[in-house]
């Protein structure tokens, strides 16, 4: 999954860094966050979630919108999505004009 949305995000012209973890995005957010004009992570993933990654890139950086990509909506309410800082939230599985529709909404911070 990681390999195809990044083939998409280079398909839209945008420039992709992609992670294998988490922890490793996190790391590599907080090494450069000026490096970073919106995150897109998954909700669910082996050794953390979505939402608290949104959390602490929003402590660091609160102007970097950051799209949460999830095959079960209902584990993120906007209530919740809210409060850790995630301006989308994407359901999977999604098409291209979905995912392109909501990044360009995350970076007019159309949230």
């Amino acid at each position: 999954m990681r390999e195809a949305i990044s083939e998409l995000l280079t398909d839209m012209d945008y420039e992709v860094k992609v992670e294998e973890t988490g922890h490793a995005g996190m790391r590599a957010f907080t090494e450069h966050p000026e490096a970073f004009d919106l995150v897109l992570t998954d909700l669910m993933m082996l050794d953390m979630m979505g939402d608290a990654i949104a959390e602490r890139i929003s402590s660091i950086r609160p102007d970097v919108p950051i799209v949460v990509m999830t095959g079960t909506p209902d584990n993120l309410p906007g209530d919740r999505a809210k409060a850790a800082g995630v301006c989308k939230v994407l359901g999977k599985p999604l098409t291209k004009a979905e995912l392109r529709k909501g990044l360009k909404g995350a970076l007019s911070h159309d949230c």
